[in-house]
C-alpha cells in the first residue's frame, strides 16, 4: 500500500469513527433532555453524575472534532501530521476514561440497588476504576513516545483496558438483566 492510500484509509476511518460518534452524543444529549425534563426524584448523587456524564461526553467530543479539523484543515496535505502528537486525541482518551467509569458506576448503582449486595457492585467499581487509571495512564504514554511507537509497542496497554471495559459491561448488564428478570417473574433461577 502506498503512502497516499494509508493517509487516505487513515483519514477515511477517522472521519468516520467521529461521525458515529458524534451521532452517539447527539443520542445521549436527547436522552439527558429527557431524563431532565421528566424531573426524577433521585438522589443529588445520581443527578451530578448526569451532569458530569455530559460534560465528559461534550468534551469527549470537541477532542475528536478539534483533531479531525486540525489533521483535515489546518494541515491539509501534510501526512505527517498524523505521525505527531496532538493534545485532542490524548485528552479524549482520558475523558473516554471518565465517561465508561460514569457509566458503569451508575449501572453498578442499579446493580447494589436491585440486589442488595454489595460484592458485584465493589468488583465492578474497581473496575471502573482499574480502567479509568488505565486510560490516564494510556494517555501519558500516548503523548510521550507518539502514535507511531505507540501503535508498534504498546499494542498490549490498550487492549487491557478494552477488556476491563468490556468485563465490567458485561458483569453489570448480566446481573442487572438477572435481578429485572427475578423481580419481574418472582423466581429465584
Amino acid at each position: 500500500m502506498s503512502s497516499s492510500d494509508s493517509v487516505q484509509v487513515t483519514l477515511g476511518g477517522l472521519q468516520v469513527s467521529v461521525l458515529i460518534a458524534t451521532f452517539i452524543y447527539s443520542i445521549s444529549c436527547i436522552q439527558i433532555f429527557l431524563y431532565w425534563r421528566s424531573r426524577f426524584n433521585d438522589r443529588l448523587g445520581i443527578l451530578a453524575l448526569v451532569s458530569e456524564y455530559l460534560i465528559f461526553e461534550t468534551t469527549h467530543t470537541l477532542c475528536f472534532w478539534y483533531y479531525i479539523f486540525t489533521i483535515t484543515v489546518k494541515y491539509y496535505g501534510v501526512p505527517e501530521e498524523l505521525e505527531r502528537r496532538h493534545w485532542s486525541i490524548t485528552m479524549s482518551i482520558v475523558f473516554h476514561g471518565l465517561i465508561t467509569g460514569c457509566v458503569q458506576s451508575y449501572y453498578s448503582c442499579r446493580v447494589y440497588i436491585l440486589s442488595g449486595k454489595r460484592i458485584i457492585p465493589v468488583v465492578c467499581w474497581i473496575g471502573c476504576l482499574i480502567e479509568g487509571c488505565g486510560c490516564v495512564a494510556a494517555a501519558v504514554v500516548l503523548y510521550l513516545v507518539g502514535p507511531a511507537e505507540f501503535a508498534a509497542k504498546w499494542k498490549l496497554f490498550p487492549t487491557l483496558i478494552v477488556a476491563v471495559d468490556l468485563s465490567v459491561c458485561v458483569v453489570n448488564t448480566t446481573t442487572l438483566c438477572y435481578f429485572l428478570h427475578q423481580m419481574r417473574t418472582g423466581s429465584k433461577t
